[in-house]
């Protein structure tokens, strides 16, 4: 199956629908806002699609009037509601979401596009070791009498297929806890359980971007070792600390060489976040870091370092460190792709008469992969 880049173009129709909800969602320009807000649309669009689809109702025909106010969708109404606040704080939220490229699919698989730069006549590519034939375009001066076809270069937008993979998450609260919270403290305990599942939704998708790019870099590589040598003295010791910024550097000048692309993004432990943070060139991020940790997770950007590396704390990252690079600006120039299909889907609310159990399901599915591993290098950090 394939699919073609939607969420590049604007779509009125979704636009009038969905603009609402997707106003908070910036990006680091304007071309790159409407992006950002253009890819949530898609994605708000693909989950209602995939409600009405269930409930029999043709989705299609509906118009705006009767989408917000339920006219004619009966309790599929409170599900949407559902469904597009869980998107609009998943989708923001996801830390990984400014280190790699989004692109959100209309169907269950699909093709994902990235940059690449072809050879004509070999056909071998940068992700191919285009670097090593340092002799490429070198041709002899011209003889007319005999004349020497001129190498080519272009670029070329590669495609490849993705697959998506599913999250399953499932809650369950008494009739009882219903009453007691609503009554004692004016708390509903679906809405709690609901941004917990949002929450791990986040947590779990982040966590498989970034250990899927761990696994899949091939830039570079470096050691860093925690043990702190005996008898330093407190300048000896910070000096020590910054052999650490010298590794950044190695696996900077690995990737540089072998895709002509300097790194601008470090992720990194709780651990070893310390140790940047006592950096000379590092600047904290002027955010509200305790509501950034709520959002996201857990995971933060902490700030930057030298003003070259985006620093990105990852509190269950332990014994390694990725570094890579990613352009913000341009969704073809990227490490790795993120393609959500069904942000999430909620079923309908269901309470068991037998037990006075309610019960709510959240699914997302998503693809991920690597397509340029040279732009990921990690460093591995040890004890001894």
């Amino acid at each position: 199956m394939t699919t073609n880049a939607t969420f590049l173009e604007r779509n009125n129709e979704l636009f009038d629908r969905f603009g609402h909800l997707v106003e908070d969602i910036k990006g680091t320009d304007a071309i790159s806002t409407f992006q950002e807000q253009n890819k949530a649309v898609v994605m708000m669009d693909n989950a209602c699609r995939q409600q009405f689809n269930d409930a029999k109702i043709d989705y299609a025909s509906m118009t705006n009037k009767q989408f917000i106010e339920q006219t004619d969708t009966g309790d599929i109404a409170t599900n949407i509601n559902t469904t597009l606040a869980m998107i609009g704080k998943v989708y923001p939220n996801l830390i990984t979401r400014s280190l790699v490229s989004i692109q959100p699919l209309r169907q269950n698989g699909g093709k994902i596009y990235y940059n690449d730069i072809v050879r004509t006549s070999d056909g071998s590519s940068l992700s191919t070791g285009i670097h090593t034939n340092r002799d490429y375009a070198n041709n002899e001066e011209y003889d007319p009498s005999d004349p020497t076809a001129i190498a080519q270069i272009q670029m070329a937008i590669t495609s490849t297929d993705i697959t998506t993979t599913e999250k399953k998450l499932l809650s369950k609260v008494t009739a009882e806890v219903m009453q007691d919270l609503m009554n004692d403290h004016g708390m509903s305990a679906t809405s709690i359980l609901d941004s917990t599942k949002y929450t791990e939704i986040i947590r779990e998708w982040d966590r498989h971007v970034l250990q899927a790019m761990i696994s899949g870099a091939t830039g570079g590589s470096s050691t860093f070792s925690t043990a702190v040598p005996s008898g330093l003295s407190y300048e000896d010791r910070k000096y020590w600390m910054e052999t650490l910024y010298e590794c950044f550097i190695d696996v900077d000048n690995q990737i540089f060489k072998k895709r002509y692309r300097k790194t601008n993004f470090i992720v990194l432990g709780a651990d070893e976040a310390a140790f940047v943070e006592k950096m000379a060139g590092f600047k904290t991020n002027p955010i509200d870091v305790t509501h950034a940790i709520v959002q996201s997770g857990g995971r933060y950007e902490m700030g930057t370092l030298n003003s070259r590396w985006k620093i990105i704390v990852d509190p269950f990252l332990s014994g390694t460190i990725l570094m890579g690079y990613n352009n913000p600006s341009d969704w073809l120039e990227t490490s790795f792709i993120f393609a959500p299909y069904i942000m999430s889907y909620y079923s309908p609310e269901f309470m068991n008469p037998e037990t006075f159990v309610r019960s709510r399901a959240i699914l997302s599915r998503c693809g991920a992969q690597v397509v340029q591993g040279d732009l990921l290098g990690t460093i591995t950090v040890t004890a001894s």
